[in-house]
């Protein structure tokens, strides 16, 4: 049985009894910090298990199979749930109460409880029983319509950010809660909406928005920046971002020539190697990048030293690119559990394990 690495939450009980990708991250990143997570999976096992996702929803956590549709399941939930510090859930609205296992049950069982409910839309409004996901979140609160070229259609990204960033979000809310918590000594449920912190990522271009006049795509570029996505002489690609008057005024001077200034940039960049372009941006501290593929960060000197992309090898999911634990805290880093957890079936085992750590 996988024990919980020490780290800042340390001693913390979590429960993560959703699926799918965002909540269950949720539980990951406190995973990663020491908390000790026992994840629910029904009695076949978890649909993400075996695959490369199970990593991302799993590592770090002690598994246990409970089918939460018998009544023996919802018992057996039931105790852990009163040695718990918070239970994580994406279940669809009204199935946890027809279950006999809501919020108002639980609170019952233990008040110190934080419960941490994701779902795409929340738990109030008219489409809070709508399914969705973090896609259905990106779509829904206008990044999607934001993506793009200008002349073209709006683009979903290649990535899934609305579930990266809503697992990020509802993990702010539960350390939130847990810190009222040790000040009031009463537990909260936490109503964490995938499509609420997408307005957070589309607030700067919300302040180009008038009554009637909603912003637009504009591709790479943002409005008042000089600002895109170059190709450069060795078909590689840099990003600029010139984001100061500084910055602008020196990137204006260095390309030189009339007429547009994004097209100059373009021009110039085309006639050198993306090497060359950030040697001599850095030199000049106007922030570029080379737009890297995976390989190219696995090898650059940066993540290595920092170690903030890890390739772990498994025997049985095979080779593995993972995000290590950020932020970097100086006493209690994060770290990364076990990346396959096996699936315990015993309840009396799991409870004696959980009472002890």
């Amino acid at each position: 049985m996988v024990e919980p690495a020490m780290g800042a939450l340390a001693g913390l009980k979590v429960i993560d009894m959703a699926s799918l990708y965002a909540a269950p991250l949720a539980a990951t990143i406190m995973a990663d910090f020491g908390a000790d997570v026992l994840k629910i999976e029904p009695p076949e096992g978890d649909q993400f298990r075996g695959s490369k996702m199970w990593p991302l929803i799993a590592r770090g956590k002690r598994c246990l199979a409970l089918d939460l549709r018998s009544p023996d399941g919802i018992e057996a939930l039931k105790a852990l749930i009163a040695q718990a510090d918070v239970v994580v859930e994406n279940y669809p609205a009204g199935v946890l109460v027809k279950r006999g296992i809501g919020w108002d049950v639980l609170s019952a069982i233990n008040s110190r409880l934080v419960m941490l409910s994701v779902s795409c839309f929340g738990a109030t409004g008219p489409y809070s029983d709508r399914p969705g996901s973090g896609t259905i979140g990106e779509g829904f609160g206008g990044l999607t319509w934001l993506m793009g070229e200008e002349d073209g259609p709006p683009m979903l990204p290649s990535v899934a950010l609305g579930d990266a960033v809503g697992a990020m979000s509802a993990v702010i809310g539960t350390l939130t809660a847990l810190y009222w918590r040790e000040r009031s000594g009463c537990g909260q449920k936490i109503d964490a909406s995938l499509f609420e912190p997408i307005l957070q990522i589309v607030a700067h271009a919300a302040q180009r928005w008038t009554p009637g006049h909603a912003p637009e795509r504009c591709g790479s570029r943002l409005p008042g920046v000089l600002r895109n996505v170059y190709r450069t002489a060795d078909m590689r690609f840099v990003a600029i971002s010139a984001s100061t008057v500084r910055h602008q005024a020196d990137l204006v001077a260095l390309v030189e020539g009339e007429g547009d200034e994004d097209a100059r940039v373009a021009d110039w960049v085309a006639g050198i190697s993306q090497a060359d372009v950030v040697a001599t941006l850095v030199t000049r501290r106007i922030p570029v990048t080379p737009v890297n593929s995976m390989d190219a960060l696995l090898a650059d000197p940066h993540v290595r030293e920092r170690g903030s992309l890890i390739h772990v090898e498994s025997d049985a999911l095979g080779d593995l690119a993972l995000a290590a634990p950020t932020p970097r805290l100086s006493a209690t880093p994060g770290r990364m559990g076990d990346v396959n957890p096996v699936l315990g079936r015993d309840l009396a085992e799991m409870l004696a394990l959980w009472q002890r750590a």
